[in-house]
């Protein structure tokens, strides 16, 4: 049986392949293809003293030396993925460009009869192929862009519509953060800028030229920047205002934020050391105010203050160049708000 070259488009041809990278567990930490599994044909000690030794004595050396990191672990890199793959599935490995570690992990594999393409080109020629089709923004789809103030619902919304069937690009959730200061706030760490921009090029990918609706963001998602072609959608896509009133948005954003670690100290201290960063933008007395009110765990009021003195006042002056909207909805109950957006973009009734 032997083992044939898949070209970096042909890969989501298949029908969900299992995807082996094999290279070391820190390059995989690093940037990844998205649903790859690490079985990893060299350590990351090993691959450091691999490179020394052909930085010193050559390849032919290099090479010998790497087989005795590698030869006893054979049998297990191919129990290993016999575990894993279905019946039927198929199997796809893959290294940095498509070099000796994946033709050897792709030879063994043929030899114990087991069959396998290898990604031509390796990680390198598919992260190419994204960079490539996001500056060429080669995604047919048209835009529904959701504008509001902070806490009226555009997420949940994003949610209710995806349940209903619709096509949905949560950017937020792509970037494992809410965009404001307090956006990563009991969420953990964010995917690196290359696993971003692959997760969104894989959802990209599978949106039809039908409606898409997304949030309105800037550049910046945290520490993760958006491609130039998302930020061509959204200031040119057909624009809805979500709005709602004070004491829900407040109500909202508490349950959001500080949901986490309920009665907890966490919360409230990682809470206090990002509101600290806003300091210079609101009035002395506020900040007081507001750090009193969180201080005594009084959340809701904190955060009403904290839209009424500081993002309401930012979003209405971000707002001032922008034109009229197609549509307006109520975020205060959000799955009736999904139910009309549905209704006047998908253009067909959406069952109640």
């Amino acid at each position: 049986m032997i083992w044939r070259e898949l070209a970096p488009e042909e890969l989501y041809e298949l029908r969900a392949p299992l995807i082996i990278d094999v290279r070391s567990p820190s390059e995989f930490a690093a940037e990844k293809i998205p649903g790859a599994l690490n079985v990893p044909l060299l350590l990351d000690n090993e691959r450091s003293e691999i490179g020394c030794i052909y930085q010193r004595d050559g390849e032919i050396v290099a090479r010998r030396h790497a087989l005795t990191f590698i030869s006893h672990k054979v049998p297990a890199i191919i129990d290993e993925m016999v575990r894993t793959k279905r019946s039927g599935q198929p199997l796809v490995v893959y290294c940095w460009r498509g070099g000796l570690r994946s033709e050897a992990v792709a030879s063994l594999l043929s030899i114990a009869g087991i069959s396998c393409s290898r990604l031509t080109g390796g990680f390198k020629a598919w992260r190419k192929m994204v960079i490539s089709d996001l500056a060429a923004d080669r995604f047919p789809f048209e835009p529904i862009v959701l504008h509001g103030m902070t806490g009226t619902g555009k997420t949940e919304i994003l949610g209710e519509l995806s349940r209903l069937g619709c096509q949905v690009l949560d950017l937020e959730s792509l970037a494992n953060h809410r965009g404001s200061t307090f956006g990563g706030m009991g969420l953990g760490r964010q995917p690196g800028q290359k696993d971003f921009e692959s997760v969104l090029w894989c959802s990209l990918r599978d949106f039809n030229a039908t409606p898409v609706f997304l949030e309105a963001e800037s550049r910046k998602i945290g520490r993760l920047s958006l491609p130039d072609c998302i930020l061509r959608r959204i200031r040119s896509g057909r624009a809805v205002l979500v709005h709602g009133d004070l004491d829900n948005r407040s109500a909202r954003l508490a349950k959001d934020y500080m949901h986490h670690h309920p009665g907890n100290n966490e919360d409230l201290s990682e809470g206090l050391k990002l509101l600290e960063q806003l300091r210079q933008y609101i009035s002395k007395k506020i900040a007081e105010e507001i750090f009193a009110m969180a201080v005594a765990r009084d959340i809701e009021a904190a955060i009403k203050l904290l839209l009424i003195e500081y993002y309401d006042p930012l979003y209405q002056q971000s707002m001032k160049c922008r034109g009229s909207f197609d549509l307006e909805v109520c975020g205060n109950d959000t799955a009736a708000a999904a139910r009309q957006l549905a209704t006047r973009f998908q253009q067909k009734p959406v069952s109640m």
